[in-house]
């Protein structure tokens, strides 16, 4: 809601501040090809270029940065799944218990609060640390299973370790200061070319509004492009549930007489 405000916001400004010029504030030929010209309008331009080019690139680097963790914890849970297969039964059956529920918190109940508030359910904590539990209350057994279990124990780290960064991811935002330079220099660089238009150019006009159509694109593509997990750029839960999916391929492998 608040995003949407300030998109209006900003599209008032520059279509008020369009007309305003056009109507009334037009500046003569001398101050534009002077000083406006030559100096203000240029460095007011690359202003806005650099800072929207900085807020795209931190929008995208965030959204990868997040992808590659969540691909990576998918694949520490599937490791975690097989490796329960080598334990007793019963202690399999266990591990294996707490992993499904873990991962059906990531889904049911993580993803929507990422959403839509930029943090994890605590659900997802208490399950985590009954998978812990599980994994660390395991017997030492002369099977020959010592190697899967400590496979275990190293990808219930992975997994403890890449909720920690989800939870960071969730929080990464565009920096407000980078918003705000990008918001106010694009409204100048929207109005601008109308000030600076001689009486009846309709051409002129034209390609004036194009500009502004495309500089408040920018601004609309960089305030709704959000965390990692909402707005433009976003991931979803497909890897995790892509996991869960190789579950039951495992269950089936294992049944396999």
């Amino acid at each position: 809601m608040v995003t949407l405000f300030v998109v209006l916001a900003v599209l008032v400004a520059m279509v008020g501040g369009a007309a305003l010029a056009a109507w009334r504030y037009r500046i003569n030929g001398a101050f534009a090809d002077g000083a406006l010209g030559v100096v203000i309008a240029p460095c007011v331009l690359s202003l806005y270029l650099v800072s929207a080019a900085m807020a795209v690139v931190i929008g995208w680097e965030d959204f990868k940065s997040a992808e590659d963790d969540m691909i990576a914890e998918a694949g520490a849970a599937q490791a975690l799944y097989w490796s329960s297969t080598a334990f007793p039964g019963e202690e399999g059956e266990v591990v294996r218990g707490h992993l499904r529920a873990y991962m059906a918190t990531v889904v049911e109940d993580d993803w929507p609060l990422m959403e839509s508030r930029g943090e994890l359910s605590p659900g997802g904590d208490d399950d985590l640390a009954l998978l812990a539990g599980s994994v660390r209350g395991l017997s030492v057994s002369d099977t020959g299973d010592g190697l899967d279990r400590l496979t275990a124990r190293q990808e219930v780290t992975k997994l403890s370790d890449a909720r920690s960064q989800r939870a960071d991811a969730a929080g990464d935002q565009i920096p407000l200061a980078l918003l705000v330079v990008s918001a106010l220099s694009a409204v100048a660089i929207a109005v601008l070319p109308f000030a600076m238009i001689r009486k009846g150019a309709r051409t002129a006009y034209f390609w004036a509004g194009v500009n502004l159509v495309f500089v408040f694109g920018t601004i609309v593509l960089l305030l709704f492009m959000g965390n990692p997990y909402n707005g433009v750029l976003a991931n979803d839960a497909g890897a995790m549930e892509d996991a869960v999916a190789a579950f039951d391929r495992a269950d089936l492998t294992v049944d396999r007489p």
